[in-house]
């Protein structure tokens, strides 16, 4: 029986899965065509895998075409994994995505190496989308210090023990590592609750809005960061 390897079983899983994929373009871009929003479509017939055009960073996306033999960077989840690889570009093709409908894609080189960036050491569950947790976001270091700042707003979308993910319309303009305030705020007459959190990564999706992920979260009990709930409670 023919050994697979983990890059293999990898890339079909997150083919089979149609999984977002992060792309970053070599050598970086800037502006929005920095980071680059895709998913996974199928396997050409030459083993080679087929994206969707990527979509640029921002509110207002739009189509980025790469051109052939370009190198880019890719980072997406598969299950509780949170996996990189290095492809290449090789071209744009008609995919068929479902009988008799066919997409425009991209098609990049099957990667030969597919690393593991972290693996969540909770399971992940996700939210209903009927519960609308909203979920006001703000700097830690900015609020203790009591400068005046404006919430980043989002919602809910999964949660483990330790980590909360939070949809976005904008990407947060914080660097990875930041630890961040977080309000979620239930409806209802529920009171909300606040934790702490350190943002582990701002990842764009393909319909234009971003996931942000928050890793060791843990909620604020009374009188562990007054300053904080000072800078919570001050008149706007």
């Amino acid at each position: 029986m023919p050994k697979t390897s983990f890059s293999q079983v990898a890339i079909v899983e997150a083919v089979a899965r149609l999984a977002q994929v992060c792309l970053v373009v070599r050598p970086l871009r800037s502006g929005p065509e920095k980071r680059l929003s895709s998913r996974f479509l199928g396997v050409a017939p030459d083993g080679n895998v087929v994206l969707a055009v990527p979509i640029s960073e921002g509110p207002k996306g739009r189509k980025v075409f790469l051109p052939d033999g370009c190198y880019v960077g890719m980072v997406f989840s598969v299950g509780d994994m949170l996996l990189q690889a290095v492809t290449r570009v090789l071209g744009y093709c008609h995919h068929m995505q479902q009988p008799g409908r066919r997409v425009e894609a991209l098609t990049v080189a099957r990667p030969i190496k597919v690393t593991e960036l972290s693996q969540r050491k909770h399971p992940r569950w996700e939210i209903d989308p009927a519960e609308q947790m909203a979920v006001s976001l703000w700097p830690a270091e900015i609020l203790a210090s009591g400068a005046p700042t404006t919430p980043r707003t989002g919602y809910a979308v999964n949660c483990s023990a330790e980590g909360l993910g939070v949809r976005l319309c904008q990407a947060l303009p914080f660097p990875t590592g930041t630890e961040m305030i977080l309000r979620i705020e239930s409806r209802g007459p529920r009171e909300s609750l606040i934790h702490r959190g350190v943002l582990k990564h701002c990842t764009p999706m393909a319909d234009g809005q971003f996931l942000a992920g928050f890793g060791e979260v843990v909620e604020l009990g009374p009188g562990q960061a007054v300053a904080i709930m000072e800078s919570l409670a001050a008149p706007k």
